[in-house]
């Protein structure tokens, strides 16, 4: 219990900034993970699938818009 003021301000301002470069490190793994190339290569089907079935709804609606006239 003998540290000063200034020791304990300093000990609190290195847990700050270990702590700021830890998310800032955990931020970008994120951001590289959810990245669209990342699940692109690793789930190549599952985003090949999606867009096809965009295509199919892009296709349904344009019809109905068509047959609509």
């Amino acid at each position: 219990m003998g540290e000063t003021t200034n020791e304990i301000v300093q000990e609190i301002d290195q847990a700050r900034t270990a702590l700021d470069h830890d998310l800032a490190a955990l931020e970008h793994r994120v951001r590289a993970e959810a990245s669209l190339s990342v699940q692109t290569r690793k789930h190549p089907w599952i985003v090949a699938g999606v867009a096809l079935g965009c295509a199919v709804m892009a296709g349904l609606f344009i019809g109905r818009i068509i047959r609509s006239f």
